[in-house]
């Protein structure tokens, strides 16, 4: 049986990453989102909302990734599920290690 030819492999260079080049960027990223404080995630939040909604929503709680963020009123709670959920949630991810984001009407 002959030997097995990587599927990327161009003839000239090894396909194979080397573990001590991957670390490095690896680390920075690892680093970056441990470096994650609460209050960080919070002021964010404010900022990120914009200050048409920021009084009318608080983070409540970070927990396991997950940003819990309470809303006045159950339309504006509609309005965040249903219409910015997935835009919010990409620009905390750019940031922060945040795996969901919860509205709750409180």
């Amino acid at each position: 049986m002959g030997k097995r030819t990587p599927r990327n492999y161009s003839g000239t260079e090894n396909p194979l990453k080397k573990a001590s080049d991957l670390l490095p960027g690896m680390l920075s990223k690892l680093r970056c989102k441990a470096s994650d404080s609460k209050e960080d995630l919070f002021r964010f939040w404010f900022d990120l909302i914009g200050e048409r909604y920021a009084h009318l929503t608080e983070p409540a709680s970070f927990f396991d990734g997950i940003l819990t963020v309470k809303v006045k009123s159950s339309t504006l709670y509609s309005l965040l599920v249903a219409h910015e959920k997935l835009r919010l949630l990409q620009r905390l991810q750019e940031k922060f290690s945040v795996r969901d984001l919860v509205f709750r009407v409180g």
